[in-house]
C-alpha cells in the first residue's frame, strides 16, 4: 500500500487502486501507440503490482505502530518468490501474453536482488526460459517484448508519482521516465495543480484521473486488527487530478 501523511492524517492508497490508475491512463494514450492484444495489455497493467493488503497475513506496521508504505516493507526472499510466483500464477491463468508483460515487470523490480540471492537468480533464470517460450508463442523477439512492456512502465511511474504526490511545485519539470518508443517523459504542476505532461502522447488534450485514498486521522495503531478495523469504517474519499497538453 502506499501511505501518505498530511496535517489531516494517514493517506492510504491500495496498491490494486494504483494499478487500477495505471490502467485508466493507459487507456487515454493515444490507440496508435498502444501494444497489441490490448485488452490483455490493459488487464496486464491494472493487475501488475497487486499486492493484496492480508493484514491476517502479514503486519503492515511498523515499530511503534505506524502503517508502513510499500517502501518501507522489507521482505524475505520467500516473501519475494511467493509473492511472484502468486503474481505470474495468476497472469498465467488469464493470458500468455498477460503473463509476458507481467514478467518483464517482475524483472524490472526485482532482478537487482539477483546478485545477493542464489534463489533470486534462480528464480529469474527459470523465467528467462519460461519468458523466451512465450515470445517464441507470439512470434517476437525479446527486444521487440521490451519495447511493448514499456508502455506498462510508463503507466505504472506515471500512476505511482500520482499517488505519491511526487511532482514539485513551483512549475519544476520531474521526469518520470524513458520509456514508449524511447521517448524521455516530463510531468509538471501548474500554479492552479493541474498537470502538464510531455511530451504528448494523450487522444485528448486534456483529461480527469482520479483513484481511492482512505484519510485515517489516527496515525499510529496498537495492532493489526485495529489498523483493519479504521480501514474497514472509513469511506474512500476521490483524488483528483487534471491532465494537459500545456
Amino acid at each position: 500500500m502506499i501511505v501518505n501523511k498530511s496535517i489531516s492524517g494517514l493517506h492510504i492508497i491500495f496498491h490494486q487502486s494504483h494499478g487500477l490508475l495505471a490502467g485508466k491512463i493507459a487507456n487515454e494514450i493515444s490507440p496508435d501507440l498502444r501494444p497489441p492484444y490490448w485488452f490483455e495489455t490493459l488487464i496486464a497493467i491494472c493487475e501488475h503490482d497487486d499486492r493484496q493488503l492480508n493484514i491476517k497475513e502479514k503486519d503492515y506496521l511498523s515499530d511503534i505502530g505506524v502503517p508502513l508504505d510499500f517502501t518501507e516493507e522489507q521482505s524475505s526472499v520467500n516473501d519475494v518468490i511467493k509473492r511472484m510466483n502468486r503474481i505470474l500464477d495468476s497472469a498465467f491463468h488469464k493470458s500468455l501474453w498477460t503473463k509476458l508483460l507481467i514478467s518483464y515487470h517482475l524483472e524490472f523490480i526485482y532482478s537487482h536482488l539477483k546478485d545477493s540471492s542464489k534463489q533470486i537468480k534462480s528464480f529469474f533464470n527459470k523465467e528467462e526460459k519460461t519468458r523466451n517460450q512465450l515470445l517464441k508463442h507470439y512470434n517476437l523477439s525479446d527486444k521487440k517484448g521490451r519495447e511493448f512492456y514499456e508502455f506498462l512502465r510508463f503507466c505504472d511511474r506515471l500512476s505511482l508519482i500520482l499517488c505519491k504526490d511526487e511532482v514539485p511545485d513551483g512549475s519544476r519539470m520531474l521526469e518520470i521516465n524513458t520509456s514508449i518508443n524511447g521517448e524521455t517523459y516530463f510531468i509538471k504542476k501548474t500554479e492552479n495543480d493541474e498537470m502538464i505532461i510531455s511530451p504528448w502522447i494523450f487522444t485528448q488534450p486534456q483529461f480527469e484521473l482520479s483513484v481511492e485514498e482512505r484519510i485515517l486521522k489516527d496515525t499510529q495503531f496498537d495492532s493489526s486488527k485495529q489498523f483493519e478495523k479504521a480501514l474497514l469504517e472509513v469511506s474512500p474519499e476521490l483524488k483528483k487530478w487534471i491532465i494537459k497538453s500545456k
